[in-house]
C-alpha cells in the first residue's frame, strides 16, 4: 500500500467561504500562528474503519511559508513528496519514477500549509471545533466545507501548546495518524530543501506542459 494519500488528501481541499466558531477558531488560530516553519521526524499508521492497522511508514516532514513542503519517507518504502509552492513531485524510487503536478490554491487550505503561518483560509475552508479542553494540550476537529473533499474530517492535537499529531479521516471512515517527534518550530529552512532533483533515468510524468 503507498503511504502518500494522507499527502494528497492534504492537497485536496477546495476554497469555500463561510461562518465558522469564532471562538475555537481563533483559539486553533493563536496556537498555529506563531509557525512560520517547521521541521519534524514522524511516524504515518492507516487504520480501517474498525481500527486495524494496515499499513505504517516513518519520516521526515518539513513545511515553510508559502506553501512549501517537504515529505520524505524513510521506511519501510522510500518515497518523497515536494514542493517549493509552484511545482509539486512525487517521487516513488521502487517505481522509478517521479510525477510533476502544478500547485493551485487548493494547497492553501491544506494542514500542512496551516503550519506555516497561512492562516488566511482557515475559516474559510473548515469549520472548527474544539475536542478537548486540556489546558495545555487541546485538540481542534476541522470539518472541510465542500462536500466533495477527500476526507471527512482533520484532528490536530497539540502537546505543550505546539503540534503532536494530525488524524485524518476520509469518507469511508479509514484513518491516517501521523505522529510527530523532534518538532523544531521555525528553523531556518533553505529554499533547495523543497525543490526536487530528478534523478537521470527515471521515468517522468510531467503534468505542468
Amino acid at each position: 500500500m503507498k503511504v502518500y494519500p494522507a499527502l494528497i488528501a492534504f492537497l485536496a481541499c477546495t476554497f469555500v467561504y463561510g461562518e465558522t466558531s469564532a471562538t475555537d477558531s481563533q483559539k486553533l488560530q493563536s496556537l498555529l500562528e506563531p509557525i512560520n516553519s517547521l521541521s519534524a521526524s514522524f511516524t504515518q499508521s492507516i487504520y480501517d474503519s474498525g481500527g486495524y492497522e494496515l499499513d505504517s511508514s516513518e519520516g521526515l516532514f518539513k513545511v515553510a511559508s508559502p506553501a512549501k513542503v517537504f515529505w520524505h519517507v524513510t521506511a519501510p518504502l522510500e518515497q518523497q513528496v515536494i514542493s517549493d509552492g509552484h511545482t509539486l513531485w512525487i517521487y516513488d524510487p521502487d517505481l522509478d519514477q517521479v510525477v510533476i503536478n502544478k500547485v493551485d490554491n487548493r494547497i492553501n487550505t491544506t494542514p500542512a500549509v496551516l503550519f506555516s503561518g497561512n492562516l488566511e483560509s482557515l475559516e474559510a475552508s473548515y469549520e472548527v471545533e474544539q475536542k478537548s479542553f486540556s489546558i495545555d494540550a487541546p485538540s481542534f476537529l476541522l470539518t472541510p466545507r465542500e462536500n466533495g473533499s477527500l476526507f471527512a474530517t482533520i484532528e490536530l492535537q497539540f502537546a505543550t501548546f505546539n503540534p503532536s499529531a494530525i488524524i485524518i479521516t476520509d469518507t469511508l471512515g479509514q484513518s491516517t495518524a501521523i505522529i510527530l517527534d523532534d518538532l523544531l518550530l521555525n528553523p531556518l529552512l533553505e529554499a533547495e530543501i523543497f525543490i526536487f532533483s530528478i534523478p537521470s533515468g527515471v521515468d517522468v510524468i510531467n503534468n505542468v506542459q
